[in-house]
């Protein structure tokens, strides 16, 4: 451990140097506290995995020194952490309204029991979690109740934003004072640790009036059905849905269980009132298509999402033809460009017309461009920039950014850097090796367990399953036994095998001394023959069991 007790410490656990997974603890006076606790999703390459989550053993070994969770706002990349680790979570979590119900909802689904003792964060309240005075500033993004967090120590301030934009969506009610940045700025701040990404995008980022007037361009003037997919958790977007259908004369189905969730969360707290009667897919044959709009889930592609089931012809109630109209109210998520692209084109292949925000005004981001962060920089003034939400593209376009701004001094992080902050000389002091966990098969486990690596080299390779009987003198009974799974289909395959079957009874001839004591040294050639075998045929190594029978 290269710190001391007293060192003003920021850790990022995950969402520095990608998108997603944010989670940043912070460390003064021997005690911990952690900002945010998300999930990030997995690319193409690691099939079979849902969701990727973080390292939470070290969390863990801090066990009373870490006392409390407080969440920014209730996006997935955010919170979704929390249910996977809810049972061992032994500290308080803090969040605003809307954040709280949709975490119990989660929660709930996960048939996790609350134990977790929630805290509610009240705007402009300043409260204390040990040596950590905190306070919650109102702030916009593309979700209701998000906020940017001031943690206050006796060594400075950090002012930890969270996903932000200036522009506020004033169908939900937000309203933003910058005097209050200001005035922290005035009263002096030691570091920002800030959202990086839109840091490459140049100029401000709208309100949702911007997406507003785009779909109402669209939907009133389409005459078949139409089919927004946004995220599931854009109280704000959704809203703008509801008015646009209810001025084109549309009757609303809401299809996929978070976006059901979501607008059940915004209920309970007031967000969303006054909601029209909702359709249900029993109703779709009684309306016309020109007066149907359906808002789904599925916007990034993801597998189990109510569009892709829309899009294989699997839903038994929605079906999509010539002249509807789908739009994707929502950004690309880095990552998820070829699952979203492969969803479009079987779209397209039923005749649907597509339209996204690459050629329509239909989605606003819910991140600062790079104008908001000049100004954000002008309001807070600190002496430590500290970019994070985002790639190192996006970190090095803020960092070069926030130099521009005359920040004295901007610090780069890595997951696991141990930044220290007071002091003379503030910079990584030490390094941890977080290793991004999996959910499977009812336990979390490391992402580079062999079980991982086993499947991948199979999914690769093949799989081949040899069986071989004996005797209790060592000889066979009947002839080895050996199947094959995804090495290859081609004709000479079974000739292939009756002779590698051969070739392992000759084995075992040759080596029938060896085999009365112990199974290890005939598994191990008999492997080695296999690979051998398959690589000189096919090229290919498969991942390969061995079963010795004795009778």
């Amino acid at each position: 451990m290269n710190w001391d007790k007293s060192d003003l410490l920021f850790l990022p656990v995950g969402g520095s140097e990608e998108i997603g997974m944010n989670a940043n603890l912070y460390h003064y006076d021997d005690k911990w506290i952690l900002v945010d606790f998300g999930i990030s999703f997995p690319d193409e390459a690691d099939l079979g995995i849902d969701v990727l989550l973080p390292d939470y053993q070290f969390i863990k070994s801090l066990k009373d020194k870490f006392l409390g969770i407080i969440l920014t706002h209730g996006h997935e990349d955010h919170i979704g952490a929390i249910p996977y680790f809810a049972d061992i979570i032994n500290c308080p979590i803090w969040g605003t309204p809307f954040t709280i119900a949709l975490l119990k909802r989660k929660l709930k689904e996960n048939n996790k029991n609350n134990k977790i003792k929630f805290k509610i964060l009240n705007i402009d309240e300043n409260f204390d979690i040990g040596p950590f005075k905190l306070k919650a500033l109102k702030i916009s993004h593309s979700i209701p109740d998000p906020v940017s967090i001031l943690i206050s120590t006796k060594e400075g301030n950090i002012f930890h934003s969270g996903d932000w934009k200036l522009n506020h969506s004033s169908n939900i009610n937000e309203t933003i004072d910058i005097n209050d940045f200001r005035s922290l700025g005035n009263g002096g701040v030691l570091a920002m640790v800030c959202d990086s990404t839109n840091a490459l995008i140049e100029g401000r980022t709208p309100s949702e009036d911007f997406a507003y007037d785009g779909l109402m361009e669209i939907i009133p003037n389409t005459e078949g059905m139409v089919l927004v997919t946004c995220f599931s958790s854009n109280i704000s977007r959704i809203k703008s849905l509801l008015d646009i259908a209810k001025k084109s004369s549309r009757s609303v189905l809401v299809v996929g269980r978070s976006l059901l969730r979501a607008i059940d969360a915004a209920k309970e707290v007031g967000i969303l009132d006054n909601l029209p009667d909702l359709l249900t897919v029993n109703d779709l044959n009684l309306i016309p298509r020109s007066n149907v709009l359906i808002i789904s889930t599925g916007s990034q592609g993801e597998p189990n999402s109510a569009l892709n089931r829309i899009s294989r012809g699997a839903d038994k109630y929605i079906k999509l033809k010539k002249g509807d109209v789908i739009i994707f109210s929502s950004r690309k998520i880095p990552g998820n460009e070829n699952a979203i692209l492969k969803l479009q084109n079987r779209l397209l292949e039923m005749g649907v017309e597509i339209i996204t925000d690459d050629y329509k005004n239909v989605h606003v981001s819910g991140h600062p461009s790079k104008d908001e962060l000049v100004d954000m920089y002008s309001f807070i003034k600190p002496k430590i920039s500290i970019p994070v939400h985002g790639t190192r593209e996006h970190i090095d376009a803020h960092a070069e950014l926030a130099h521009q701004c005359q920040i004295p001094q901007i610090i780069k992080p890595k997951n696991g850097d141990v930044i220290k902050l007071n002091g003379s000389t503030p910079g990584v002091v030490s390094k941890i090796d977080f290793v991004n966990h999996v959910y499977d098969a009812g336990e979390i486990v490391p992402i580079n367990s062999e079980r991982f690596s086993v499947r991948r080299h199979s999914l690769w390779n093949g799989f081949v399953s040899v069986s071989v009987v004996i005797n209790e003198d060592g000889y066979l009974i009947t002839p080895p036994q050996i199947s094959q799974v995804g090495v290859s289909d081609s004709n000479s395959m079974e000739n292939f095998l009756v002779n590698t079957s051969l070739k392992i009874e000759n084995l075992i001839d040759e080596n029938s001394d060896k085999i009365l004591n112990s199974d290890v040294d005939i598994i191990n050639k008999i492997k080695k023959l296999i690979k051998s075998e398959f690589k000189s045929i096919f090229s290919k190594r498969p991942t390969v069991n061995i079963h010795i029978n004795r009778v």
